[in-house]
């Protein structure tokens, strides 16, 4: 044991003594190592063999580690003088303000954007306080950037507007470019949306103002094509006591991307100019614009000034897409205290066909107008439409496609359901009925029905077996004495009351006379109910109570049992019935007895199944059709001729007429003056 102890201090020792280097110090360790051994009872022979080993360490080589030399202190840089920064204390990160020194005295940096940096100045000739823009040093060097820099200038110098910021003088000293103008002292339209301080009497005084500054830059060619909050200044006391708004105190700013009346889309590096959230499809899909450009951009800032939310949200691409692709929800929808005529007023704005966008001039008129009152529908009938998306899956659409109203959702808040419609129908009372498709217990309906304003008021149908409960409401139809629902699943027809009681259920699964097999629509015609019986490849007529009267059907060949797949079905007002024939993509007009009146080809536009189900409606001689899962409307006129068809921009469910009560009734009192004089 004592060996090995020995052995152990000897070589710590002697590897901390090899560290100093020194002979004499290695000596004196080892005496002291020894002289500890003795009282610890080792053998004479260990302390001569560690005697021994400490001597001969003491002649092996010995590898020095080297002393890292202290660092010395890096020396400390001189500051450098910038010429660009000391005009001014504050001005870092910006552009290039070097060579103005002797026409403006820079006060301080009043913001920076993605291309330019504005400053606050005063003019030494004048004591006048500009803004003056400055261009990021990394575009300087970009030719086609500095033209349109200085294209800005030269255009807003000639316009002469009270809603148009001025221009003093642009140029540039060296590399340093810029355009002095007018000096605002206000606040951005998106710090006051984002903090709330404008009402909404206040919004439209201020954009009516925008209307006018946008009506003069349309007059003179021009297309701003950047219309955003952001460059829309409110002047500090603008906004009086009274609610008015000082005619001069909103300016139109930013013309950079500014461009002649009919111009492609142009780019700095590749990329589409202008805010995405802004665009307007045509815009955004880089085609050839025109001042209704700029109509579509001034309709979502109104509309986020109105709801606090721009229409659409998200990535850069998803916003391109859901600017090109998709309609939002109105905004009465999001915010229900605005008045309905602004809500219809910027809904039509961001309509996606550019002609279908009001003009400037209805703007106003409807700005300065009574645009607290509900406007109402003025045409006489409406085609109300079912759809398969997130916001507004009602939708009232004019005959001419402009939308008129829209309104549910899928969602948990007032008026949404938790899946889109399954079928729509309207009534003689002017409601809209739907079905939808939901698990649950008693406390679940499947099916409501909805007033002009999208109140619900009423809803049956509980899922279940029983008479009037359902399992899968495929299909709706008003009649006279009610509402009739077909009911996919157990291939039954329920009839419901004028009340929503259940009064009778006929119908069943099978392939004979009143009996269906994967039934998938039915319509009515004040005396008969007509149900697609589509695995039986056929069409039955049926009186409402459910007694069958006949059926039709199309043979693929006079040589061939095999039957046509039959699609859609529909009546007329004549009382005449429409059947779509899915394998010759046609829809065809019969009599009751069977006879093929006429028949007209149905358009198949791309990513459009010739095999999907068709729904159709007639008014005034126009057949509207559309294909479920499709997101246009087809237009046939009865006497053959194809019309172009209307775009709705989401999956359509379903398709009906609603009749305008205001209208109609108007009509009857007028005809029931003239009788009576």
């Amino acid at each position: 044991m004592s060996y090995v102890i020995a052995i152990l201090l000897v070589g710590i020792s002697t590897a901390l003594l090899l560290r100093v280097g020194r002979v004499w110090l290695i000596l004196l360790g080892l005496a002291a190592v020894l002289l500890a051994l003795v009282p610890l009872g080792a053998h004479p022979l260990v302390l001569l063999q560690v005697a021994l080993l400490g001597v001969a360490s003491m002649w092996t080589p010995r590898s020095q580690t080297p002393v890292r030399p202290k660092a010395r202190p890096r020396p400390q840089a001189k500051a450098k003088t910038n010429p660009k920064i000391s005009l001014s204390n504050g001005l870092t990160g910006g552009g290039n303000v070097s060579g103005l020194e002797a026409t403006y005295d820079i006060l301080e940096k009043v913001g920076i954007g993605g291309m330019a940096t504005v400053y606050k100045a005063r003019a030494k000739k004048d004591s006048r306080i500009v803004a003056l823009k400055i261009p990021q040093e990394k575009y300087v060097g970009d030719a086609r950037f500095v033209r349109r820099f200085h294209r800005e200038a030269e255009l807003l110098a000639h316009l002469d507007h009270p809603g148009i910021v001025k221009v003093y003088d642009h140029g540039n000293h060296g590399d340093t470019h810029y355009i002095a103008m007018e000096f605002l002292d206000g606040e951005g339209l998106d710090r006051l949306i984002e903090n709330k301080k404008l009402s909404v009497p206040n919004l439209v005084e201020v954009m009516g103002r925008v209307a006018e500054a946008l009506q003069h830059i349309h007059a003179q060619g021009i297309i701003h094509r950047d219309i955003k909050p952001g460059n829309i200044m409110v002047l500090r006391n603008a906004v009086r006591e009274d609610g008015s708004v000082d005619p001069r105190g909103v300016r139109l700013m930013d013309f950079g991307i500014a461009a002649g009346k009919v111009l492609t889309r142009l780019t700095i590096t590749g990329a589409r100019i202008g805010t995405p959230v802004y665009m307007s499809p045509e815009q955004a899909k880089g085609q050839r614009i025109d001042h209704k450009s700029d109509i579509y951009s001034f309709g979502v800032v109104f509309y986020e000034a109105l709801t606090g939310q721009p229409p659409f949200q998200g990535a850069y691409e998803a916003v391109i897409h859901q600017q090109i692709t998709q309609m939002p929800a109105p905004p009465k929808q999001v915010n229900p205290d605005i008045p309905q005529a602004l809500s219809d007023l910027v809904y039509r704005m961001l309509e996606k066909d550019p002609e279908k966008r009001p003009g400037l001039e209805a703007i106003l008129e409807v700005l300065r107008g009574k645009w607290n009152e509900d406007p109402g529908l003025s045409a006489p009938v409406y085609l109300a439409l079912a759809l398969e998306t997130k916001k507004g899956t009602l939708r009232l659409m004019d005959p001419q496609g402009t939308l008129a109203r829209m309104w549910s959702g899928v969602g948990s808040g007032r008026g949404m359901f938790p899946s889109p419609p399954l079928a729509l129908t309207t009534d003689d009372k002017h409601g809209f009925w739907i079905s939808l498709f939901e698990y649950g217990g008693g406390a679940v309906r499947l099916i409501h029905r909805f007033d002009l304003e999208g109140e619900i008021t009423a809803s049956i149908a509980p899922y279940g077996m029983k008479l009037g409960e359902l399992l899968y409401p495929v299909s709706l139809a008003a009649v006279p004495s009610g509402l009739l629902v077909l009911d996919g699943e157990t291939c039954t027809i329920t009839h419901f009351d004028r009340s929503g009681n259940p009064t009778a259920r006929f119908g069943g699964a099978g392939p004979g006379r009143g009996l269906f097999d994967a039934p998938k629509a039915i319509v009515a015609s004040p005396d008969y109910v007509f149900v697609l019986d589509s695995g039986n490849r056929q069409i039955q007529r049926l009186t409402h109570d459910g007694q069958y009267l006949s059926r039709y059907a199309f043979r693929k060949s006079k040589e061939s049992q095999e039957l046509r797949l039959l699609a859609g079905v529909g009546v007329t007002p004549d009382h005449h019935l429409l059947i779509y024939d899915a394998d010759g993509q046609k829809i065809r007009k019969l009599s009751l007895e069977g006879e093929v009146i006429s028949s007209w080809p149905l358009p198949l536009e791309e990513g459009e199944d010739a095999s999907a189900q068709v729904e159709m409606v007639v008014q005034d001689e126009i057949l509207y059709a559309i294909r479920r899962g499709a997101s246009k409307v087809h237009r046939l006129g009865l006497g053959g001729q194809a019309l172009p068809s209307l775009e709705v921009y989401a999956p359509l469910r379903g398709i009906a007429l609603w009749r305008n009560p205001k209208v109609h009734e108007a009509g009857t009192e007028r005809v029931g003056a003239r009788a009576g004089d």
